[in-house]
């Protein structure tokens, strides 16, 4: 049963909020008041917004301008259409002054009960100055939040103000207090929340119980390794290279432990026997199976790896839920929880891992070892990101595409890269989650970093990312929002997920150009995502003024001037990499008519630097033969400066 005003004023005040005086009459009742100024307001179930209906009146001075108040209350209503009876009342409280603040919650189909703050008042909708935290969020977790708010300036002494974000931390404390408490809370919404000299007050509130439906599904213990692979099978590796289990068994080749092929067919393929059915596998003790077979053959066949002791599965195999056939799915999937497998899929890429050169993918063969642990919901995204990272000169320590997640999600994988000491930085792309608070669990405890971007932010791609990997999505803005209280790295494109970690620990910075302008916007653009132009001193500047132009600014930016040359970027990026707690140098070159991109990015390839260094070729066909060339010697650069800004997190 939901609680009118009064009754929930009495029930926030045993979790330590405060609430102005407040007294309760009804629509006839003498009323008798001494605390002015005050204000009026109905309290009805037939009203949930007061202000919209003229439901609130205020600055009352006396008990005839309360009584006044009430009938202008009652004949609001009437425009309205909306007749009081004797269940109706009205709600007297002391007027309270104060910033307008907000505190709410909601039960989320990701989350569960998630925590929201932020500006308040009527504008609420239109200011959306709000941060989410969820209702188990640790007191790092929402500082981190609150931050990510212009009101936090309210209690960091903005204007001369003596509050200090701990009065909005233990606030919101109390609130989960309160949730933990009453877990049939479905909404609260305290709006306005004063934020007064004295503290905080809740001057209006309205509480929404019921049947709790969020519900996280049990986690299973004592899973196998799923990075402890040995002995490994390939179901349906192909001699036909038009299927997806050709690429799988050419791309397993480097495998440095022991593989084996199957295929009814039988035969040779790449030097492997093809066995014609698991059981002719000489190995009792499968760590992972990849299967690239017809859906109708996938249960039978892991029925009879089982035998073999299987741990791992990749079912790359497609045809299950995002295809109408659910039951399917959730058959294969109650059979590797009874026999406590691990699995990947269906409909997915596969699975790599650099530690023992395992690349169950029918993706680009052409991957390289590196420290980025990247998973993915899309199988397109990750082959795409593959190839991009190829191009670019970028190794993974693992890749995990998961397809339809009927058993790992990303929730899983988390802590099996957070403790695998090859993965350095662990990059995510969604579309929708569904265990959020494990997804959480396992963020908060990694010790590495964490870049996401999630797709699905409108109704449209919701519904797209449905019929593409068979999960839901929820709202962009709750997700985004809980993720950064978390410390993740929310990026705004694909490519940032394997360039950003590049960057994590950039944050001093150098720039040279050759056009003032473009320095002036990347130098927003790194202010933007709260990294540092590197300062020059006195000594750095000398030196480069024995080689710049009389006019060059003495400053970062360090513009170069429009008739730079080769040689001038050269002796330029010389001294600057000498320069102590230098971090990174972008290297802007704009098409000036003098300028010689090509020749400028060789400098890259005949010099050793101690420092990264990034150009930005700005422009077009002329900075085509210069893009070649970076593209052909593996050389990081960006077309522009969004790019650029937009893999600093």
């Amino acid at each position: 049963m939901d609680m009118n005003e009064s009754q929930l004023y009495e029930f926030l005040g045993k979790y330590g909020i405060r609430t102005p005086k407040t007294t309760s009459v009804g629509l006839d009742s003498k009323i008798s008041f001494d605390k002015f100024p005050a204000v009026i307001k109905i309290q009805s179930p037939k009203v949930v917004h007061k202000s919209d209906v003229g439901g609130v009146v205020l600055n009352l001075r006396s008990n005839e301008d309360l009584e006044r108040g009430r009938k202008e209350i009652i004949e609001n209503l009437k425009k309205h259409n909306i007749t009081l009876d004797s269940k109706d009342g009205f709600i007297i409280t002391e007027m309270i002054d104060g910033e307008e603040l907000y505190i709410g919650c909601v039960e989320d189909n990701t989350f569960g009960h998630v925590i929201l703050f932020g500006k308040g008042g009527i504008y609420l909708e239109l200011y959306k100055d709000v941060c989410y935290v969820v209702s188990d969020a640790t007191e790092e977790e929402i500082v981190r939040a609150l931050n990510t708010t212009k009101i936090a300036k309210l209690f960091e002494g903005f204007r001369g103000s003596s509050h200090t974000l701990k009065e909005a931390v233990s606030f919101i404390q109390s609130v989960q207090k309160m949730l933990k408490e009453n877990e049939d809370i479905l909404e609260l919404d305290l709006n306005p929340l004063k934020l007064t000299k004295d503290g905080l007050v809740a001057v209006d509130a309205r509480i929404k119980r019921g049947t709790k439906t969020y519900h996280e599904d049990m986690k299973r213990e004592n899973r196998p390794n799923f990075l402890d692979n040995k002995n490994v099978a390939i179901i349906g590796a192909s001699t036909e290279p038009d299927k997806a289990g050709y690429a799988v068994a050419k791309n397993a080749l480097n495998f440095t432990g022991n593989l084996y092929y199957v295929n009814a067919k039988g035969g040779k393929l790449f030097g492997h026997t093809l066995y014609k059915s698991v059981d002719e596998i000489p190995c009792d003790n499968i760590d992972t199976a990849a299967i690239a077979i017809p859906a109708k053959f996938v249960i039978p066949t892991v029925q009879q790896l089982i035998k073999k002791g299987l741990k791992n599965l990749v079912v790359i195999t497609a045809g299950f839920k995002e295809s109408g056939h659910a039951a399917e799915e959730e058959e294969l999937a109650r059979l590797i929880e009874k026999h406590n497998i691990n699995a990947i899929g269906p409909n997915c890429l596969g699975f790599y891992s650099s530690e023992t050169h395992l690349n169950l993918t029918f993706g680009t063969d052409h991957v390289k070892p590196g420290y980025i642990s990247f998973m993915s919901q899309s199988g397109a995204v990750l082959a795409a990101q593959m190839d991009r990272a190829y191009e670019l000169g970028i190794g993974f320590s693992h890749l995990v595409s998961v397809g339809n997640a009927m058993d790992l999600r990303t929730a899983e994988f988390i802590p099996m890269f957070n403790s695998a000491p090859e993965c350095k930085a662990i990059s995510v792309y969604v579309e929708g989650v569904n265990r959020g608070r494990s997804l959480c669990n396992a963020i908060r405890a990694c010790k590495k970093p964490v870049y996401l971007f999630k797709s699905a932010k409108s109704a449209a791609s919701a519904k797209a990312a449905f019929s593409h990997t068979g999960n839901l999505s929820g709202n962009y803005a709750m997700f985004e929002g809980v993720m950064k209280s978390l410390g993740v790295n929310v990026v705004d494109n694909l490519d940032a997920l394997i360039l950003a970690p590049m960057f994590h620990n950039d944050k001093k910075i150098a720039i040279i150009t050759n056009a003032g302008g473009p320095g002036t916007v990347l130098t927003d653009g790194i202010a933007s995502r709260g990294r540092e132009l590197f300062e020059l001193s006195e000594d750095d500047k000398k030196k480069l003024d024995a080689i710049l132009p009389s006019v060059w600014p003495r400053s970062n930016p360090i513009d170069i001037i429009g008739d730079a040359l080769k040689d001038r970027y050269e002796k330029t990026l010389k001294i600057v990499d000498e320069f102590e707690g230098l971090d990174l140098i972008y290297m802007i070159i704009s098409p000036q008519d003098m300028t010689d991109p090509l020749g400028t990015v060789e400098i890259l390839v005949e010099n050793k630097f101690k420092h990264k260094v990034v150009p930005i070729l700005m422009g077009g066909s002329t900075m085509e033969e210069a893009r070649k060339y970076c593209l052909k010697n593996k050389i990081l650069y960006f077309d522009n400066i969004v790019d650029a800004r937009d893999t600093l997190c």
